[in-house]
């Protein structure tokens, strides 16, 4: 299990040092003191591995330098995803309300006991891991949604194009079928015209004639299963 690391933003040396003994004591690993957020800032800045940034930073919202602790917190927060813990003497509300912006894990009211800065540490340890968790989870999900998306939009293409194969098809069946029909009708008409004395020939003739237009039907129904309005024709 890897051990906790915890950055140190706070004016009193005395008291940033004895609480670096303390927290080494229980087990975490106090890697930097700073006594002014600029140069904790720079440091940041110098790691370059995610892997090196530190779990807690336990923030004093007043510190030596022209960047108060919560300017820094806003900072840190956004650009590296670190738990913010604040150290203050401070109590007035404003300050509380400015500082929560930052969205901390926790506060410690100086003067505080050692162990209720590793418990306000161990909240913030599991709070981060709980806040990472649901950020992987999150970006596991929109991924898969992208993934599922691009899958829908490859099926729809494939079922428009497959449509368009369709209509295609039945539109060169269509007039295939049509030319030979409208043939057969023309003959059956000059058939029935040439037999117009011979009733028995003249009903075969019509037999023709009813079977080509029958069969336009089922055509007209055919295309009627296309979406296309160019493979439609009107029954002849």
């Amino acid at each position: 299990m890897s051990t906790t690391k915890v950055i140190i933003f706070e004016d009193e040396f005395l008291l940033a040092n004895d609480l670096k003994r303390q927290l080494n004591q229980y087990g975490y690993e106090v890697i930097a003191i700073f006594r002014k957020a600029e140069e904790g800032l720079r440091y940041l800045d110098e790691l370059g591995n995610s892997n090196a940034y530190p779990d807690i930073v336990l923030m004093d919202i007043s510190l030596a330098g022209k960047m108060s602790g919560i300017d820094a917190a806003e900072i840190i927060t956004s650009k590296y995803l670190c738990a913010i813990v604040f150290l203050t003497g401070m109590s007035q509300l404003e300050v509380f309300e400015e500082a929560f912006k930052t969205k901390p894990f926790a506060f410690l009211i100086k003067p505080f006991e050692v162990h209720q800065a590793v418990v306000s540490i161990k909240l913030a340890v599991y709070q981060k891991k709980l806040e990472n968790q649901l950020r992987r989870n999150s970006e596991e999900l929109e991924m898969t949604v992208n993934e599922r998306t691009k899958e829908l939009k490859l099926a729809k293409d494939s079922a428009e194009e497959a449509i368009q194969l369709k209509n295609t098809v039945l539109s060169n069946m269509s007039l295939q079928i049509r030319e030979p029909m409208y043939g057969i009708l023309g003959l059956s008409a000059m058939l029935k015209d040439e037999m117009r004395d011979k009733p028995n020939l003249m009903r075969y003739a019509q037999y023709i004639e009813d079977n080509a237009k029958h069969l336009f039907t089922l055509l007209n129904n055919i295309m009627s299963l296309s979406n296309d309005p160019n493979t439609r024709s009107e029954t002849t």
